[in-house]
């Protein structure tokens, strides 16, 4: 099992395929296992990284808060000991944070952000997610989301996808997630950066409700727009072809 080990986390991460450098950023209550769907159609054009965001999947999970640039330094740090150049970045949610994050410290020029954040959500539900996630465990969270209606209804009633799903919230650890969330509603807006931003193609479903954020990143230099009828937050497991094939489209 690939691990590499930093100073206060072990980060597992995965490659596969050849060619330019392609690196996938899962969202929270994820992990490798988000891109699973995705993965198989990049990696005969890509190399393609993937990683286990510390306190998720089979990364450890330290005893406190991680913020958002926690997240980047990791990655970071797993790029240059692969000595990964040129890259484009794909983050999803809390991913496209270390995404812009990470092209701040690297210079990343190529961006493909997933139902994309700018800046810290609404701390208001989260505050909920973390207590039902501490009283009934990451399943209990995933269903009191799906009864609260807020996950797309294709997501909801397709028996598969709602099944990679709860296996992703399981896999995660509450530890882990409490101490992500707590790094995602510290997280600093990063609008002045958009302007500065080489290429970034944003990409969200019709159904997402962080859709409104798409005026902001319209700022870049160089702005592409995709939005996929019916699918909602998800797209990774809603439309995975679709997605993969906007990346083939848009990486370096």
């Amino acid at each position: 099992m690939p691990i590499l080990e930093l100073k206060d986390v072990d980060i597992y991460y995965e490659v596969e395929g050849s060619g330019s450098p392609v690196v996938l950023i899962h969202h929270l209550a994820g992990s490798t296992k988000s891109w699973k769907y995705v993965k198989p159609l990049l990696a005969s054009r890509y190399t393609v990284i993937s990683f286990d965001l510390r306190g998720h999947g089979r990364s450890s999970v330290p005893n406190y808060g991680y913020t958002i640039e926690d997240i980047a330094v990791d990655l970071v740090s797993l790029l240059e000991y692969l000595n990964v150049r040129d890259e484009t970045l794909v983050g999803h949610s809390l991913g496209s944070l270390v995404a812009l994050e990470t092209s701040l410290r690297r210079g990343s020029d190529s961006l493909v952000l997933v139902g994309a954040l700018y800046k810290a959500p609404d701390p208001i539900p989260y505050q909920s997610y973390m207590d039902v996630a501490l009283r009934y465990g990451m399943e209990g969270l995933a269903y009191y989301r799906k009864i609260r209606g807020e996950f797309s209804e294709l997501l909801s009633t397709n028996y598969y996808m709602w099944r990679d799903l709860v296996e992703l919230y399981k896999e995660t650890s509450v530890l882990g997630y409490v101490n992500a969330v707590k790094g995602l509603l510290s997280a600093k807006n990063y609008e002045s950066l958009i302007p500065q931003l080489d290429k970034v193609t944003l990409v969200y479903g019709s159904e997402d409700r962080l859709k409104g954020n798409s005026e902001v990143f319209s700022k870049a230099k160089r702005y592409i727009y995709k939005e996929l009828e019916g699918i909602g937050h998800f797209v990774n497991l809603e439309s995975p072809v679709d997605l993969a094939s906007i990346i083939n489209l848009q990486a370096k």
